[in-house]
């Protein structure tokens, strides 16, 4: 695991730009061995994800069923908070249908890492319908 920076802020902007850049795994090195994700139960990645198995889980569920690309962080906080707001298109592999929208991500940390992320996508149904063939 890595520090960066003094605070939460600049962990944020670090890891997205190395999610940005493809680096996953730089990426990867920001999170706490005790990282914590919680997405939308309602979503086939839902609920929440606890430390890099299950963070890697998560990522292969959603990669299962979406492509996915980050565009335009934005990102406030200080030393012991964050949010970032970012665009994300969600393209379905199953019927090809897209939908792009704003996702805000909570973080917090400990230890100088990413302890824990919170995702809020703007619109779960609207994901849910990119795999829906029907519609």
């Amino acid at each position: 695991m890595e520090q960066v920076g003094t605070g939460g802020r600049d962990l944020v902007e670090e890891m997205a730009r190395r999610f940005a850049s493809g680096d996953r795994a730089g990426a990867a090195a920001l999170f706490h061995p005790g990282i914590r994700i919680e997405q939308p139960a309602s979503l086939p990645h839902g609920g929440r994800h606890e430390g890099p198995d299950g963070v890697a889980r998560m990522g292969a569920e959603l990669a299962r069923h979406w492509d996915r690309s980050i565009s335009n962080p934005r990102i406030s906080g200080r030393a012991d908070w964050a949010v970032q707001v970012t665009e994300q298109r969600f393209t379905a592999k199953t019927t090809g249908r897209s939908v792009t929208m704003d996702v805000v991500e909570l973080f917090a940390f400990s230890e100088g890492l990413i302890s824990e992320i919170r995702v809020f996508p703007h619109d779960t149904h609207a994901m849910m319908g990119t795999l829906d063939p029907s519609s």
